[in-house]
């Protein structure tokens, strides 16, 4: 049976946003975050990683979700990581100790992770006058050597 990752939900009720996990092998009722039980659940050794939502407030619905991940350092404590895809990168912010660990700061980190995501369809390409459709400024530059009769040296791909 394959593992599922905790994650975090979102209650919207009234003007407060209460945030639990809900944690697959138990059964019952989530934990919520900022209370001692979340704290208690984040320093457990079995307690590794969970998935937190990236609401987008404009759109009225989830964009996607960032993957929160316990690192162990070189100092040898155990520190929280936030990861998140996008536009072809994974990107990463650093959260801090479980201690730290806030609603209010996985949703600034979520915010942020909103910001810097880019559609991989709309990520824009590089645009030069003659440019061939799709080819790269580096090939179109290449190309330009060779009709011109200058010697082309290729060291390697990058």
């Amino acid at each position: 049976m394959a593992r599922r990752t905790p994650r975090v939900w979102l209650l919207f009720g009234g003007s407060a946003t209460r945030a639990e996990v809900e944690i697959p092998a138990q059964a019952d009722r989530g934990i919520r975050l900022d209370s001692p039980a979340w704290v208690e659940w984040l320093e457990q050794p079995t307690t590794l990683s969970f998935a937190y939502p990236i609401y987008d407030s404009q759109m009225g619905y989830i964009d996607g979700w960032m993957t929160v991940r316990k690192e162990r350092r070189q100092r040898g404590s155990h520190y929280w990581v936030a990861y998140r895809r996008s536009g072809g990168r994974l990107r990463k912010i650093y959260l801090g100790q479980s201690g730290q660990l806030t609603q209010r700061q996985l949703a600034v980190t979520a915010d942020r992770f909103l910001t810097m995501h880019t559609p991989t369809g709309d990520i824009p390409k590089e645009v030069m006058p003659g440019q061939l459709g799709g080819a790269s400024l580096e090939w179109e530059a290449m190309m330009r050597r060779v009709k011109s009769g200058q010697q082309v040296v290729h060291f390697g791909r990058r």
